[in-house]
C-alpha cells in the first residue's frame, strides 16, 4: 500500500471514535424539513466544523421559510476545479418522533437516529476524508461542500434546485453522500419523479334503485388507472405506479368522487415528456357519460442523474483507489429514487452517488447505518480525491 493510503488510513483510524461522537452530535440536531430553526441549528453545527477546517462558508437563501444552502469553500486560491461533496441536513422525521431526547444510539456496529442514514452519515464521511486530507497537506484542488437543508420537500416552491446547479458549475467531480447501500454499491444513475393526481366526479345514488342513473366515478377512474398503467416502459426506465386511490362514501352506494395518485418516475426528459402527454389525453377521455376528470401533478425538482462516460470515468478511480486502499471495489447500481445529484450533474459536473454511510430502512424509524462503513468509505474518498488527477 502506498504510504500516501498509509496516511490517510492513520488518521482515519486515530479518530474513530471522535468521528462516531460527531455523527451522534449530527443525528441529535433533529429537523424536518418544515422546521426551519432546528434544522438551521444543525446545519449551523456543520458549518463551524467546516470553518475549523479552514472552508469559507456562506448561507445562500432559498425560502422564507426553508432553511438555505450551506455553501462552503476550502483553497479558492488553489489551481484547477473544485471538487465537490454534497448533502442535506434535513430529515423526513419530525423532531420528537423517536420519542426521547438524543434519539442516536450505537448498538452492536450499528448506528441508529432519524437521518443517520439518510444522509447525516455521509456528511460526517465527507468532513473526515477533507480532515484526513488537510493532515497530510493536500492542496490541490479547491474543496466545496453544498449543503442544503429542505432536500427532502423536492425543492417544491422555492429554486434551490437551480442554486444546486449554479453552485455546482465548473466543479471537476462531485460526491453525493446520499444513503449507502448494504450490498456495497454506489449510484451512477438516478430517476426524476413526477405526481400524477387524477380527480373523477360523476353521479351519486343508491347502488340498487339508482344503478342506471348514477355515474359512477371509482369505474369511470378505473377505465383511466387501466390505460396509465400501461404506459410504463421498464427498457425506458420508466415506471407508473399506482399510489392511492380514495372513493366512495358507503357500501350500498354509487361513488359520486374519486381520486388517483399516481407515481412516476423517468431517467431522460424524452420519458417525461411523453408521460405527460399520454396522462394529459387519457385523462381527456370519458368512458362513462356523465363523469368529469381533472388532472393535475408536480415535478420533484431533483433531476435525472444519467450515467455518461465521465460518470463512468469517476466511478472507475473510485474503484481503482478502493483496492489500492485495500478494500474490495464498489458494484454499480442505478436507482429510482430522486436526489441532488442530478442537478448538480445538470451543470456538467460527473456525479457518484450513495458515497454515504452504508445502511437500510431510510424514511423509516428502523432506519441505520453500519459503523465500520464511515471509517472505510472517508479513507477511499480521501484517496479519490487526492489521486484525482489520475482520472
Amino acid at each position: 500500500m502506498e504510504k500516501l493510503y498509509e496516511d490517510i488510513a492513520a488518521y482515519i483510524d486515530s479518530h474513530r471514535e471522535e468521528m462516531l461522537g460527531k455523527l451522534c452530535e449530527l443525528v441529535n440536531l433533529e429537523g424536518h424539513f418544515e422546521e426551519k430553526e432546528h434544522v438551521e441549528a444543525a446545519r449551523n453545527w456543520l458549518q463551524k466544523e467546516l470553518e475549523a477546517e479552514g472552508f469559507e462558508c456562506r448561507v445562500r437563501e432559498v425560502a422564507p421559510d426553508r432553511a438555505g444552502i450551506l455553501i462552503g469553500v476550502l483553497g479558492k486560491d488553489r489551481p484547477g476545479k473544485a471538487i465537490l461533496f454534497s448533502g442535506h441536513v434535513d430529515t423526513v422525521h419530525y423532531t420528537g418522533s423517536f420519542g426521547r431526547e438524543n434519539p442516536c444510539r450505537v448498538e452492536n456496529g450499528m448506528i441508529y437516529g432519524p437521518g443517520v442514514l439518510d444522509m447525516k452519515g455521509g456528511l460526517i464521511i465527507a468532513l473526515y476524508a477533507v480532515k484526513a486530507l488537510n493532515s497530510i497537506g493536500y492542496d490541490a484542488h479547491p474543496i466545496k461542500f453544498l449543503v442544503d437543508a429542505e432536500e427532502e420537500s423536492d425543492h417544491v416552491g422555492n429554486d434551490c434546485d437551480k442554486y444546486m446547479t449554479e453552485e455546482s458549475q465548473g466543479g471537476l467531480v462531485a460526491f453525493n453522500m446520499e444513503c449507502g447501500e448494504l450490498q456495497n454499491r454506489l449510484c451512477t444513475a438516478r430517476k426524476s419523479q413526477f405526481t400524477y393526481y387524477l380527480t373523477v366526479d360523476g353521479v351519486g345514488g343508491h347502488a340498487g334503485n339508482d344503478f342506471l342513473r348514477g355515474k359512477n366515478a371509482i369505474h369511470e377512474a378505473v377505465h383511466k388507472i387501466e390505460e396509465i398503467i400501461k404506459l410504463t416502459d421498464l427498457d425506458q426506465g420508466t415506471t407508473v405506479t399506482t399510489a392511492v386511490i380514495k372513493g366512495g362514501g358507503h357500501t350500498s352506494g354509487i361513488a359520486d368522487h374519486c381520486e388517483v395518485v399516481f407515481d412516476v418516475r423517468v431517467s431522460n426528459e424524452e420519458e417525461a415528456k411523453r408521460i405527460l402527454d399520454a396522462i394529459h389525453e387519457i385523462a381527456g377521455r370519458t368512458y362513462i357519460e356523465g363523469t368529469t376528470t381533472k388532472l393535475d401533478y408536480y415535478r420533484a425538482k431533483l433531476a435525472p442523474l444519467q450515467e455518461t462516460e465521465e460518470v463512468l470515468r469517476f466511478f472507475n478511480l473510485i474503484n481503482k483507489i478502493a483496492v489500492e486502499s485495500g478494500f474490495p471495489p464498489f458494484g454499480k447500481i442505478h436507482r429510482g429514487g430522486a436526489t441532488d445529484a442530478g442537478n448538480i450533474n445538470a451543470a456538467g459536473v460527473p456525479v457518484v452517488d450513495a458515497c454515504g454511510i452504508r445502511g437500510d430502512f431510510a424514511h423509516n424509524k428502523k432506519e441505520y447505518g453500519v459503523e465500520e462503513s464511515l471509517y472505510e468509505r472517508a479513507k477511499i474518498f480521501a484517496g479519490v480525491v487526492a489521486k484525482i488527477e489520475e482520472m
